[in-house]
């Protein structure tokens, strides 16, 4: 029978302690367990954040894409076909863009009264059509100065950006607004067909 050794011999809790400081056999693992997730987490960060700007980046070409081809008009009016289709355009050219809103507006500034008047505003998705009033509570941030009678076109795209990863990024919405003048036409006609609520030929410009 092994006898006990004495009290005076036995290891205190501060030479245990200083003892597991001390060694250092098998740090290296314990480490990578430390550090494993950390460095996964940063990777998903890195990749999260970097597909969020890839994502805004790509609405805002899309956005100058669809207006540049509706700039280019010059004689037939936009049919409501024609603007289906450019929110095809949209949701292929953003595929994050879930769901997505496309608003076209044609407007005018008028001298007399110093403001912008809805021409016509038609919307594809979720969203409402642009009218006077709301055209003036974004006159300061977003509308250019222009001469009287000069017509606009305003696009605007809205989608929502929802991380793969959860690392702190929350959805949001890339909501873009540019304005284009026509190149090659005074203005852009909407045809709405021969029930048109503005004008017998079923055209609105």
């Amino acid at each position: 029978m092994t006898p006990c050794p004495p009290l005076s011999r036995l290891p205190t809790p501060r030479r245990l302690l200083s003892r597991f400081l001390r060694e250092e056999s098998g740090s290296i693992s314990i480490e990578m367990l430390l550090i494993l997730p950390l460095l996964f987490w940063c990777q998903m960060a890195v990749f999260v954040f970097f597909d969020a700007f890839r994502a805004e980046s790509l609405d805002v070409k899309a956005a100058y894409t669809i207006g540049d081809a509706l700039s280019r008009e010059v004689n037939a009016p936009i049919t409501p076909e024609y603007l289906d289709s450019l929110y095809v355009l949209y949701r292929l050219l953003t595929p994050h863009a879930r769901p997505a809103m496309l608003r076209v507006t044609v407007f005018r500034f008028t001298s007399s009264d110093n403001r912008y008047h809805v021409i016509w505003s038609q919307v594809r998705g979720s969203g409402a059509a642009r009218t006077d009033a709301t055209l003036a509570a974004i006159r300061d941030q977003s509308l250019p100065a222009m001469f009287n009678g000069e017509v606009g076109l305003l696009v605007e795209t809205q989608s929502r950006y929802t991380p793969a990863f959860r690392v702190g990024l929350p959805a949001f919405e890339i909501t873009d607004m540019m304005v284009f003048q026509p190149r090659f036409a005074p203005r852009l006609c909407w045809s709405f067909g021969n029930d048109g609520p503005w004008a017998s030929d079923g055209q609105t410009c």
